[in-house]
């Protein structure tokens, strides 16, 4: 197939077009990159960030929770039908007593031991479901063995 001079300029002209087109492109996919990881270094923790722990401190009685979700799970009964899966009773606790609790900062010595206690808990328990679980396994391994020297005996 050949072209008419016109066409070949017009069929340059188009690929120029394109090329430059796509350099752009790729310049502008450099730069957004730049700023994403920009934006992501200087991130206040809002909407997605990284999330702070946030102890909370009963004023009333003088506990201290590990967390918001905490408070809601505790004293969700406080409240006119109170749920303790509602994932908003915090903030209707919050609306309702709202000089009643006080957010403890992370560095706080109140604050670093709930998380202390908070993650023994968890350690513990994490400890005890793997001991459970090692038991099962040992006695579904002692019930293979019992019922193959079955087989084998019959």
């Amino acid at each position: 197939m050949s072209f008419t001079p016109e066409e070949e300029k017009r069929i340059k002209a188009i690929e120029d077009g394109i090329t430059s087109a796509l350099d752009m492109m790729e310049s502008i996919t450099v730069k957004l990159n730049e700023v994403d990881k920009k934006t992501l270094k200087k991130s206040t923790g809002l909407f997605g960030g990284k999330r702070k722990k946030t102890s909370i401190k009963d004023t009333k009685t003088g506990v201290v929770y590990a967390s918001k979700s905490a408070v809601g799970k505790a004293l969700y009964g406080e409240i006119k039908d109170g749920d303790p899966g509602d994932r908003f009773i915090w903030y209707k606790l919050l609306t309702q007593f709202p000089e009643r609790f006080v957010e403890l900062d992370e560095q706080s010595a109140e604050a670093q031991k709930v998380w202390a206690d908070e993650k023994a808990k968890i350690e513990k328990e994490v400890e005890e479901a793997n001991k459970k679980l090692a038991a099962e396994e040992a006695a579904k391994k002692l019930a293979a063995e019992e019922a193959a020297k079955k087989k084998a005996g019959k």
